[in-house]
């Protein structure tokens, strides 16, 4: 007899408010392509359907913002016009930016050290004085644009990954002079401005080690940062790290060695743990930290990303890792992004929840449906379940998190794999006042909400015409899966609301609401 899984709720036994922490903060590459329309309507749907609160990304000082420049006697330029449109755009939306100071302003930059295909700077500065000036001029532009109230809820992040050679030509004791000259800044233009540091690539030590650099110096720091992927090189799972074919260098010269990638189901959680343990053994343990990167895969080409298995995968880790951090910031919203250049095709394993075409991709769906979900939690035993109430409806999340992988995401996730049957779930409701319930189920799935399956079946050569994209983005519109009328009875017993039978990492949202 097939076994049956039940996801029982009872919407009396309240555990405290949702408060989202996944949905606050999202990523969107660099600041320069922030101007570019279609990026803008990405973000505008995200916002609209996701719930997204904060917005970070990268190069506010790189060239295509020319925000910092000099004369030939030295004396520092700034120019504000772009930069105000980039975030003028923001809050106009309801987003608000989590400023990142990183990539040095060629003007400024102390060496010729460069990363990406935009070749963004990640020297030191010349002169750290002006570091700090450029820093200070760039926040009180921000409290005179947009007010002291406004810019008391924005985050100050000093510089991206100073641990990980690619991105900071220096160690540990130069990012700490960085940090010092920008935190201090900061806090000249306002005390209560919120800074903090390091956005590590995953060294728990460096996490300590400024926050005790802080508190024996005098430093402000407001929070800490890191970031986790959830995807390991093949070799620690028993395979060969290998160069991924074809892969265009970021810069001339010797490559940064990419090994292919395997899914770590574990690796949020653990990187949560260890940043978590390291800030408790310093001084000052009750620091917020915050995950401002965070994705299934750093490589940039990863199938795993556009998969249907995605959703799943992200609802898991975020489930289980998200208690204790104040937020996890996903990387990124779009493929429009370019670390390595402009997508090669539509679905090549990107970054973005979207594709280049603003097309949802799975992953999308772990966010639309969470932001669905009420106000407050309600308690259920199922372990891969969220259930929450408001206003008189229910909402209740559930999926299946099956890993079969065999092979590295690049030969696993290229494939076509048809989802196997994972048994039957029931889910039941106590507590519901008598009446009437107009029942909406959402799903995602191999070929529900699944746009990269059809489209590996539809690909003729090296590009799809306008009808086929705009099939494709119908195919992911997010239509309810079914719709159905419920009789809730005068009775204390449970009331079931749906039975169906599952597949590998299928995803479901009931959304029950009194008709």
């Amino acid at each position: 007899m097939e076994k049956v899984r039940c996801v029982e709720v009872d919407v009396r036994s309240t555990r405290g408010e949702n408060k989202k922490i996944p949905l606050q903060c999202v990523s969107a590459a660099r600041a320069g392509l922030l101007l570019r329309r279609d990026h803008q309507e990405h973000l505008k749907r995200a916002v609209r359907e996701c719930g997204f609160r904060y917005l970070r990304f990268h190069g506010l000082f790189q060239k295509d913002l020319g925000v910092y420049r000099e004369t030939a006697d030295g004396e520092a330029v700034y120019s504000w016009l772009y930069a105000d449109q980039v975030y003028d755009f923001l809050l106009e939306i309801g987003l608000r930016p989590f400023v990142v100071f990183d990539f040095m302003p060629e003007a400024l930059a102390g060496g010729e050290k460069t990363v990406y295909w935009e070749k963004a700077n990640v020297s030191l500065p010349s002169s750290c004085e002006k570091w700090e000036r450029l820093i200070f001029e760039t926040v009180r532009h921000f409290t005179e644009r947009y007010g002291r109230r406004e810019v008391e809820q924005w985050y100050f992040e000093v510089w991206n990954e100073p641990d990980n050679p690619p991105f900071f030509d220096g160690g540990f004791e130069d990012y700490c002079r960085l940090y010092r000259a920008a935190a201090s800044a900061v806090k000249r233009v306002c005390e209560t401005y919120r800074v903090g540091g390091p956005a590590v690539a995953g060294r728990a030590d460096w996490v300590e080690g400024l926050i005790r650099y802080c508190a024996d110096n005098g430093v402000p720091i407001d929070f800490v940062s890191a970031h986790s992927y959830a995807s390991v090189p093949f070799a620690e799972n028993g395979g060969t790290a290998c160069r991924v074919p074809g892969l265009p260098c970021w810069e001339p010269g010797p490559s940064w060695e990419l090994g292919n990638q395997r899914y770590d189901p574990r690796g949020l959680t653990r990187a949560v743990e260890e940043i978590r343990a390291a800030v408790s053994r310093s001084p000052m343990p009750e620091l917020a930290v915050h995950f401002t990167e965070w994705g299934l895969s750093w490589d940039y080409w990863d199938p795993l990303r556009d998969s249907y298995h995605a959703a799943s995968f992200l609802l898991s880790r975020l489930h289980e890792a998200a208690h204790g951090i104040a937020s996890v910031s996903y990387c990124e919203v779009s493929d429009i992004f370019e670390e390595d250049g402009p997508p090669t095709e539509e679905f090549h394993g990107g970054f973005g929840l979207l594709n280049a075409h603003g097309i949802r991709k799975p992953a999308y769906f772990a966010y639309r449906f969470l932001t669905q979900l009420g106000k407050t939690l309600v308690e259920t035993r199922d372990s891969r379940s969220i259930a929450c109430t408001e206003n008189g409806s229910l909402q209740v999340l559930f999926w299946d998190d099956s890993v079969r992988q065999d092979a590295e995401n690049k030969a696993y996730y290229s494939a076509e794999h048809p989802a196997l049957p994972a048994g039957s779930v029931r889910v039941s409701a106590a507590g519901l006042s008598p009446g009437r319930y107009l029942l909406r189920v959402y799903a995602v799935g191999y070929e529900r909400n699944d746009a990269v399956t059809m489209y590996r079946r539809m690909k003729r050569g090296s590009s799809l015409t306008r009808e086929q994209l705009a099939l494709l983005d119908s195919v992911s519109g997010g239509a309810p899966y079914a719709e159905q009328f419920l009789t809730v009875p005068e009775t204390d017993a449970p009331c079931v609301l749906w039975e169906t039978q599952m597949r590998e990492n299928d995803v479901f949202l009931l959304v029950v609401q009194p008709y």
